[in-house]
């Protein structure tokens, strides 16, 4: 499950992952899942340090003067569809998500009991960027947003989080992964090969999830018998 806490369709995307997934885990005539969550920046930063929204969306058509306003509304459009919130008098810029990703990551890779979900701390990090227009790349900030969600994360991971390079190589790793698998964008899910977008209408995403688990099921099915024969 690949998402970018510096896409706003991830933002949305989060509930449709968590809806799907808690029905396939119910579902008894499907295979146990081992989801694998991975958080990156498909694409680099477009400038050191990050850049107002204006700029960012103005990059993508700089002869359209009405592009800002098209992305912001697309964007209202789809977060309002799936439950979710994006405040644009706050959300008014792009950050880094290097840090934030690192916490996420770290927490995921922890093996300790005292965490909260990855849930809900992901979560927490979304609304911080998207609902409050926190400074995401700022660990202290990160750090005050998270708790004020009601969350307690054990200083250990604040202690990594920290350190420049804390959890760095695990994280770049989710980026190496997504090139491996020739990913098309974020928000994604990637079963045994076959890449499903999770932006799009959610009975889409389960037709279309649902028949990357089966394919994947079957073809391990088929091996095994290969290899049994």
């Amino acid at each position: 499950m690949f998402v970018d806490v510096s896409c706003p369709w991830c933002h949305g995307a989060l509930e449709t992952n968590r809806r799907l997934l808690d029905e396939l885990a119910a579902d008894p005539e499907v295979p146990p899942l081992d989801v694998q969550w991975r958080f990156q920046r498909l694409h680099p930063m477009p400038r050191e340090g990050g850049l107002t929204l204006d700029e960012y969306y103005r990059s993508w058509d700089p002869d359209d003067p009405e592009k800002p306003e098209q992305a912001r509304q697309e964007v209202r459009d789809y977060v309002r569809g799936v439950g979710v919130r994006v405040d644009f008098t706050r959300y008014d810029y792009l950050h880094d998500p290097l840090t934030a990703h690192r916490l996420l990551a770290a927490v995921r890779d922890d093996a300790g009991e005292d965490l909260p979900s990855l849930w809900s701390v992901a979560r927490a990090v979304f609304n911080a960027n998207f609902v409050h227009g926190l400074d995401i790349s700022d660990h202290a900030v990160l750090r005050g947003a998270v708790e004020r969600y009601g969350l307690v994360l054990p200083v250990r991971i604040w202690e990594l989080v920290a350190r420049e390079d804390g959890h760095l190589a695990e994280t770049l790793a989710d980026h190496e992964r997504a090139l491996e698998v020739e990913l098309d964008g974020v928000p994604r899910m990637v079963v045994d090969g076959t890449i499903v977008p999770t932006w799009i209408d959610i009975d889409e995403v389960r037709t279309r999830l649902r028949a990357a688990i089966a394919a994947a099921a079957a073809a391990g099915a088929g091996a095994g018998a290969a290899t049994s024969a």
